[in-house]
């Protein structure tokens, strides 16, 4: 009697979409970095063969992502920069090879099908995000330039912060927070939203007459790098500023009311 055995499984396909992070339409030429958002842990060090950026007539940009991989604890989120060596004017691969994007074209990003998770079941069909290049951005946030919409007393509604210009996905979610006057935090779940201009806070228990206030880390960037402590590009020719002591965090201050 012959008793035979398989070897292994076939791998099943079509786990779910990879979800990318900005979902800004347009991205300025100096963008910096992507998130990518897997349904489950990913196998690691083969990135670089299953992310593709394509410029408008579909042709591979050459070398554009950092070799360096990013991940998340769980294995669930990978950083994918931009190689900073060509997106920061001047520096050697800049001005060897020219910046990754290119102000005005229309780019997309392909996370391929075939990823293999960590326990080997492929991705399935290709992710993919368009976006446009507009002009370099070198200005760091402001806030000033944020509106708080404020939420009334003894309910659950939201407070909604719109900025000016889109921010860093990742870094609105842990480094801008509520806390009450006295520094205590305020639990609540945050939401970004469409492009990365709108941040929502809905708390655990209802709001109640007080005073409150929005604390924001200052390593909050925008999509090119600059933060609220210092634009990602510095002038190295220019002889360098008085170093002061700058607090590690901002706050905009707000009141609920009946």
């Amino acid at each position: 009697m012959w008793f035979g055995c398989v070897s292994g499984s076939p791998k099943q396909i079509g786990v779910a979409p990879v979800a990318i992070y900005p979902t800004a339409e347009t991205l300025p030429a100096n963008h910096l970095k992507f998130y990518l958002v897997f349904p489950e842990p990913m196998r690691e060090g083969i990135f670089l063969n299953h992310c593709r950026l394509l410029d408008a007539r579909g042709r591979e940009v050459l070398e554009p992502f950092r070799e360096t991989e990013l991940w998340s604890a769980d294995g669930r989120r990978l950083t994918l920069w931009l190689h900073p060596g060509r997106q920061k004017t001047g520096v050697n691969l800049n001005v060897e090879f020219g910046p990754v994007l290119r102000e005005g074209d229309r780019y997309t990003l392909v996370i391929a099908g075939k990823w293999p998770t960590a326990r080997g079941t492929l991705l399935g069909n290709d992710s993919v995000q368009s976006f446009i290049a507009d002009a370099p951005d070198r200005t760091q946030p402001s806030l000033d330039h944020w509106q708080v919409m404020l939420p009334r007393a003894r309910f659950r509604d939201p407070l909604l912060v719109r900025f000016d210009e889109s921010l860093d996905w990742a870094l609105l979610h842990s480094k801008l927070r509520v806390e009450r006057i006295d520094s205590t935090p305020f639990a609540g779940a945050i939401k970004v939203g469409s492009g990365e201009r709108t941040w929502t806070f809905t708390p655990d228990e209802p709001w109640r007459v007080g005073d409150y206030r929005l604390a924001v880390d200052v390593v909050m960037e925008d999509l090119a790098g600059n933060s609220l402590l210092r634009p990602f590009e510095v002038d190295l020719s220019k002889a360098p500023s008085v170093t002061r002591h700058i607090p590690p965090t901002r706050h905009i201050p707000f009141a609920v009311t009946r």
